[in-house]
C-alpha cells in the first residue's frame, strides 16, 4: 500500500475553493486501491470527518489560509515526510522545506503550482519574491508538475518542460433543485432575466468594474462573492448593494442552491484576469449556460473560444443586446474535457509515473 499525502488545502470536505474541490473529488472518487491519501484538515475545515475508505484525515490546529498557511504547509510537511512514497503539493510555498528534507531523503513530489502568484496586487513585494523562488523550487524538486492552464506553459523553462502536465479542475453541477415559491422568496432574481458573475473578492477578479457597468445598464446583475472576507470585497458591496438592478450575495456555499441560480442565468460572466483555470469558470461550462469571458489567454485555453471575449466592460451592453446568446455555449466535447473521472485519472497516473 503506497502513501500519497495531500499538503496545501484547508483539508476534506472544506468549501473555501478550487483546491478543497479537488482534494474532495480525489477522496472520493479515488480509483487506484493500491495507494492511501493522508489528508491534513486546518482549524477552518470540519471538525469531525468521516473520511472514505482509503483516506486518513489528520486534524492540524492551525489556520490554512494567510501568512499562517505558510506555517500550516511546514508542520503538515514535518509531520509526514519520511511516512509517506508521495506528496501531492497543491500550492508551493513549501517546497523551501522540502528543499532541505531532500538532504536526507528523496520522495516522490507532485506539485500543482497553482497559478502565477505573485502576479497578484494583493501580495507585497517580498511575498512576490517568496512565491517566484518557491516556483522555482517545484519545478526543480518535483517528479511531476501540475499545470492548470496551458499558458502557464510559457512560465516554464524549457528543460523542465518534459515534467509538466496540464490538468484543470473538474466541474459538476447539480440537477435536482427545481424553482419553487420558498426559493423564489429566498432568490427572488430567479423569475426574472438575469446575468451571473461568480468570484472571489480580489482585484484582479474586477468584481467593482462590473457591478460599475451594470449601474446604467436595463440588465439585472446577480454577482457572489466572499465580499466580508477582504477590505475591498466590502467596500464593493457598501457601494453596490442598494441599486435596483444589482443583487450581492455575499457567500453562497449550498451546492444545490448555487448549482440552481447556474443554471437558470441568462449568461455568465467571467471577470478573473489572473487565474489558470478557474473553478467557477468550469462549473458554468458544465452547466451549459452561455458564457461572456473576459480577455486573457487562460481564459480562452479553458473554454477552447467558446464563448463571448470582451476586454472593456463597455462592450458588455453591445454583447446583450446584439448576439444571440445561445451561440455561446460550451459544446458537449469541452464539458467532457472537465468531467471528474478523467481528472482523477490523470492525478492517480502522475503519481504513478512519479516513482
Amino acid at each position: 500500500m503506497r502513501k500519497v499525502a495531500i499538503i496545501g488545502a484547508h483539508g476534506l470536505y472544506a468549501n473555501y475553493g478550487g483546491w478543497d474541490q479537488l482534494v474532495n473529488n480525489l477522496a472520493e472518487g479515488k480509483q487506484n486501491e493500491d495507494f492511501e491519501y493522508l489528508i491534513f484538515n486546518s482549524s477552518q475545515s470540519p471538525k469531525e470527518v468521516i473520511s472514505p475508505k482509503g483516506v486518513v484525515v489528520r486534524r492540524i490546529n492551525l489556520k490554512s489560509s494567510g501568512f499562517m498557511g505558510l506555517f500550516y504547509d511546514f508542520y503538515s510537511i514535518l509531520l509526514c515526510y519520511f511516512k509517506v512514497d508521495t506528496i501531492l503539493f497543491l500550492g508551493v510555498q513549501g517546497m523551501p522545506l522540502v528543499a532541505f528534507l531532500a538532504l536526507f531523503k528523496k520522495i516522490n513530489i507532485v506539485s500543482n503550482m497553482g497559478g502565477i502568484e505573485w502576479e497578484r496586487p494583493k501580495f507585497g513585494y517580498l511575498a512576490k519574491q517568496y512565491l517566484k523562488f518557491c516556483f522555482w523550487l517545484g519545478l526543480v524538486y518535483s517528479k511531476w508538475v501540475v499545470l492548470d492552464n496551458e499558458h502557464y506553459f510559457t512560465f516554464v523553462p524549457k528543460k523542465y518542460l518534459r515534467k509538466c502536465v496540464v490538468i484543470p479542475y473538474g466541474g459538476m453541477i447539480d440537477f435536482t433543485l427545481e424553482v419553487s415559491d420558498k426559493l423564489i422568496g429566498k432568490y427572488p432574481f430567479l423569475q426574472e432575466d438575469y446575468f451571473l458573475s461568480i468570484s472571489r473578492s480580489l482585484e484582479d477578479n474586477q468584481i467593482a468594474e462590473i457591478c460599475e457597468a451594470f449601474v446604467h445598464s436595463k440588465h439585472q446583475l446577480v454577482l457572489i462573492s466572499n465580499f466580508s472576507k477582504s477590505e475591498y470585497g466590502n467596500k464593493v458591496y457598501n457601494k453596490y448593494k442598494d441599486y435596483r438592478n444589482i443583487v450581492l450575495i455575499n457567500g453562497l456555499y449550498n451546492k444545490q442552491e448555487l448549482d440552481l441560480v447556474r443554471r437558470n442565468c441568462k449568461a455568465y460572466i467571467h471577470t478573473h484576469t489572473l487565474c489558470g483555470t478557474a473553478p467557477s469558470l468550469v462549473e458554468m461550462v458544465v452547466s451549459g449556460r452561455p458564457i461572456i469571458s473576459f480577455e486573457i489567454p487562460q481564459n480562452r485555453f479553458t473554454l477552447n473560444n467558446q464563448a463571448a471575449f470582451f476586454d472593456s466592460f463597455n462592450q458588455l451592453e453591445q454583447i446583450f443586446d446584439h448576439s444571440d446568446l445561445r451561440k455561446y455555449q460550451s459544446t458537449d466535447e469541452l464539458k467532457s474535457r472537465y468531467e471528474w473521472k478523467k481528472i482523477i485519472k490523470m492525478y492517480e497516473a502522475s503519481y504513478q509515473e512519479a516513482e
